[in-house]
């Protein structure tokens, strides 16, 4: 994946194709540098990805050292690879919107225990602000290859 990457996608439509996602996969950066990979729940709401967590997690003390992150979907075959930040936006319940938007999405009777309004253990937002991003469709990977970067 070189230069040979069409241009041409919009925040916009990053946002849309991570939306429907059940799980993401996150990935920081441990303090000797080392990298840690963890699957996520999130939602996007008006074009904003936002994941929830608890501070004791080694992924939160990670993005309290260094909020740098990417996200991906689970797909080896739908690819959206987003880099950026994850900014610390407080608890969840400080946002209700976004509270409201996970309990719409994870609807069924067994997600709710690991929503926040169900487990206070859970105590931070984060939303992420994203610098670039790649996607394709390996069924037609040399058609679908496109790359995003915030101006």
């Amino acid at each position: 994946m070189g230069s040979d990457l069409h241009a041409g996608a919009t925040w916009s439509s990053i946002a849309e194709r991570l939306a429907p996602a059940r799980s993401y996969w996150l990935g920081t950066s441990n303090p000797d540098g080392s990298p840690h990979a963890t699957p996520v729940w999130g939602v996007v709401l008006d074009d904003r990805l936002y994941i929830y967590s608890e501070r004791a997690t080694l992924k939160s003390r990670n993005l309290a050292e260094d909020d740098r992150a990417l996200i991906h979907l689970e797909s080896g075959e739908d690819v959206v690879i987003v880099h950026g930040h994850f900014d610390d936006i407080g608890l969840p319940g400080d946002t209700p919107g976004v509270v409201e938007a996970l309990s719409t999405k994870y609807d069924a009777a067994e997600d709710a225990q690991y929503l926040p309004p169900h487990d206070e253990a859970f105590d931070v937002l984060y939303l992420l602000r994203p610098e670039k991003a790649l996607l394709w469709s390996l069924a037609d990977y040399d058609n679908t290859q496109l790359r995003w970067a915030a101006h």
